[in-house]
């Protein structure tokens, strides 16, 4: 039986869920959500619990995603920094006479760049978004689809969101509602990931029926290569986290890589780390992708190669052994077999007393 001694420096408290997934977390995951949860709120970046947990900030990183998944902990993005009134460029006179990121911009003009493409935090008034509603037959269809497709009645917020990832975004009413679908699919109808979904969407140019029909075939195919790597390398999570959707975008749509060379990438990073750490895999594969491996036969190849080349060098590397004329070679040895059988035929020894004078 044990209790808890009252504690000379205070307490802080860890949510009951936490206790729920304690035989799921392993021991760096329970360091890092400590050292959060120590703080009693306030944001800490992953160096800093790097250094006072003795892991390093990639493997914090990775620790911490689980909790992220049980929705324990959250991420923070810093907001970006302003720009001076003299960089600004110069708004048309036609622009400034609207409302800023609600005129429903056409496709090619005014549009935000690549590094532009976030939502921004002043959201639309309710009166706005009713004018909006008015004003385009469209935005209406877009908050009545979605609420069938999210199986919920949509406030403000999400409203409020959805509007301007048309508006701001530039994104087509028909785009924005496939996302919420493949939201729906993958168990995630937060209007959070759905705002996220569409920042990378526009960002990367998805902006037609088409290419989101691309996306979300190459989207659901990384999440089929997910589940089977999940389960040959025993991660119980039911889906990715964001981070993990990430990374096996990358691998298998930036790389083309298929689950063999995922597999030979996990086996590298467990021969070198002894623990679990996508950092360390997106590492390898980015330096398999730069030699323009392809598939696991070449990762095979390239690695018997360098296998065979290390041994090379450490054989060359090893000191010369010393040589030295006057010593025997080094299959001599010091005894003469021969000669010690012929003394042991005379007999044992005999010694003789000393006499005395």
């Amino acid at each position: 039986m044990y209790t808890i001694v009252p504690a000379q420096g205070g307490y802080f408290m860890l949510p009951a869920k936490a206790a729920e997934c304690l035989r799921l977390a392993g021991a760096a995951q329970l360091r890092a959500l400590i050292a959060i949860y120590s703080r009693m709120g306030a944001p800490v970046a992953a160096e800093e619990i790097a250094k006072e947990i003795g892991l390093s900030a990639p493997d914090v990183q990775d620790a911490l995603l689980f909790w992220e998944e049980k929705g324990l902990i959250a991420r923070t993005d810093a907001p970006p920094a302003p720009v001076p009134e003299a960089e600004k460029p110069p708004v048309p006179a036609k622009a400034a006479e609207q409302p800023a990121g609600f005129a429903n911009p056409k496709p090619e003009a005014n549009q935000p760049s690549a590094e532009e493409k976030r939502i921004p935090k002043i959201k639309p008034t309710t009166a706005q978004i009713n004018s909006r509603c008015q004003e385009s037959p469209e935005i209406r269809e877009l908050f009545l689809q979605a609420q069938h497709i999210l199986g919920r009645t949509i406030g403000y917020d999400t409203q409020a969101q959805l509007l301007l990832c048309c508006d701001y975004l530039g994104l087509p009413v028909s785009v924005v509602l496939m996302i919420c679908e493949y939201a729906r699919s993958v168990g995630k109808t937060g209007i959070s990931y759905i705002v996220r979904t569409a920042e990378n969407w526009a960002e990367a140019g998805i902006c037609t029926l088409e290419a989101a029909n691309k996306k979300i075939a190459a989207l659901e195919e990384s999440g089929r290569l997910w589940k089977e790597f999940a389960e040959r390398v025993g991660i119980t999570a039911p889906s990715p986290s964001r981070t993990q959707s990430e990374y096996i975008q990358k691998w298998t749509d930036d790389f083309g890589f298929d689950l063999p060379v995922l597999l030979l990438a996990y086996d590298e990073m467990a021969d070198h780390t002894g623990k679990f750490s996508l950092a360390y895999m997106n590492k390898t594969l980015t330096a398999w992708h730069e030699r323009g491996l392809k598939n696991a036969a070449a990762v095979k190849a390239y690695l018997e190669e360098y296998k065979q080349k290390a041994a090379q060098t450490l054989s060359a590397r090893a000191p010369a052994k010393k040589t030295n004329a006057n010593r025997q070679p080094e299959t001599a040895v010091s005894y003469d077999i021969q000669s010690a059988e012929q003394k042991a035929a005379l007999g044992a020894p005999v010694y003789e007393r000393k006499k005395k004078k």
